[in-house]
């Protein structure tokens, strides 16, 4: 395990030293949340994104993405069908490499995509197929490609953005046949299906297939902000006032999120308040304004310069800040003193650690479908089941056979996902002895019609001891 860890910690040197040179594609929910109240939201990226690309540099995290102009309210003082295209648009490198040419076709309004994997040109070029507003869009197995005509560069309109698990996409703007092209990239891993892309224009917010985003526009202090909620994918973004190209894009945790950005004199903050949790705006000079999205409050607020807005909320009696709140959803098991954290590498392991403990799973062997690990901790005992994405219910863990076995109920539960987007479920319970320890068979969900749970009929469970 200490070898594997050597290597994992290698290349994130590598990738941080690069990262030093630009700004970051994409960052990890972590650090979205640990950095957000430092990281001035204001850089374009967009030429960066482009040549990192092509340099083959692999981003890992949750995209963070500006793009451009906005491909649906920019008006083009071109059409497809005038430009003449037969030039490279852009290329990928990852575990499957691609390239993409766009070219113009004779008597067609819209332009074809011609697509290479690994070298070979696929045999077909890929057709058109209209996204939203003016945008086109490329699909083939584990590649979406959106292009649209970009307005004068100088001109500011809305834009788009890569959201979840956007392990690999690029996007910027050609110059090529006359025209200025924005164009978005985004090739899936393995059998997993590329990231979604959200579209924004005159507030709305609406995916690259079309469906809509629910979505509110508050102003502050004249300052306007759009903030979206996408309940299918349990990710959340703001259009912030500082820059018309840009817009964030996170996962929530735990019902919340906390967004930041903006200068000197009026940072602001955006944040996602969990339910049943009263929030409370901090710092003097502050402005805000509250709204309700998808069942939930959200809060913007902007200082003048003087206080950089705070927001805490209060949960069971207990007062912190949201973004320590937020931190510890994204990154804690939900079990331990101190709390046990995880993190999902693209080598296929899940760390865990506590302290100066720490342990390495195998998502493909510890953590395969029907397989399970039972991690005896400091303060508790943690149960990780991989492929497993309980429903919201009582969640419990089976000690012992039929005969005289009984049911343990979890007593904290949280399904998060690994970087490959498959679920991982964390069951807290109390210290357990070795010898019980050493019976857990099953996991189960809560029937109101049935006395026990529902086994899920696991087929192995194994106790793994963190390590030094």
């Amino acid at each position: 395990m200490t070898e594997a860890r050597d290597d994992i910690d290698a290349v994130t040197a590598l990738l941080d030293r690069a990262g030093g040179h630009a700004p970051p594609l994409h960052v990890s929910r972590a650090d979205v949340v640990r950095r957000g109240s430092t990281i001035r939201r204001g850089r374009r990226v967009a030429a960066a994104v482009s040549a990192l690309a092509v340099a083959g540099v692999l981003w890992f995290g949750w995209a963070v993405a500006p793009l451009g102009e906005d491909p649906v309210t920019a008006p083009a003082e071109v059409t497809w069908s005038e430009l003449d295209l037969d030039d490279r648009l852009f290329g990928l490198s990852g575990e499957t490499s691609w390239n993409a040419e766009l070219r113009t076709v004779d008597g067609r309004p819209h332009p074809e995509l011609v697509v290479s994997r690994d070298g070979e040109v696929l045999p077909e070029p890929l057709q058109a197929q209209d996204g939203p507003g003016d945008v086109q869009v490329f699909r083939t197995d584990g590649l979406t490609v959106a292009v649209w005509l970009r307005a004068d560069p100088d001109e500011q309109g809305g834009q788009v953005a890569w959201g979840g698990q956007c392990l690999l996409c690029t996007g910027g703007a050609a110059e090529t046949g006359g025209a200025s092209i924005g164009y978005a990239a985004s090739a899936g891993m393995g059998s997993e299906d590329p990231a979604e892309l959200y579209v924004m224009t005159e507030g709305a917010v609406t995916t690259l297939a079309g469906r809509e985003v629910e979505s509110i526009r508050r102003a502050v202090d004249e300052r306007a902000f759009t903030v979206f909620a996408d309940e299918e994918t349990g990710l959340w973004g703001v259009h912030g006032p500082d820059d018309a190209d840009r817009i964030d894009v996170d996962a929530v945790q735990g019902g919340a999120g906390s967004i930041s950005g903006g200068d000197a004199p009026a940072p602001w903050v955006v944040s996602l308040i969990p339910p049943d949790a009263e929030a409370v705006l901090g710092g003097g000079g502050v402005e805000g304004a509250s709204a309700e999205l998808t069942g939930q409050q959200v809060l913007v607020a902007v200082g003048d310069g003087t206080a950089t807005p705070e927001v805490e909320v209060v949960i069971d009696g207990e007062r912190q800040a949201l973004t320590s709140y937020v931190h510890a959803q994204a990154t804690e098991a939900g079990v331990g003193d101190p709390p046990v954290t995880w993190r999902s590498t693209r080598a296929g392991f899940l760390w865990l650690d506590q302290g100066s403990s720490t342990e390495a799973l195998s998502v493909e062997e510890e953590l395969s479908d029907g397989r399970a690990v039972v991690v005896p901790v400091v303060g508790g005992t943690l149960v990780v089941v991989g492929g497993w994405e309980p429903a919201e219910e009582e969640v419990a863990v089976r000690i012992g056979d039929a005969a005289g076995g009984r049911w343990a109920t979890a007593t904290s539960v949280r399904v998060r996902a690994l970087v490959d987007g498959r679920p991982v479920t964390f069951l807290g319970l109390p210290e357990l002895p070795a010898s019980e320890r050493e019976q857990v068979v099953d996991v189960g969900v809560a029937d109101e019609d049935s006395p026990d749970p529902e086994p899920l009929g696991l087929e192995e469970v194994q106790v793994v001891p963190l390590g030094d």
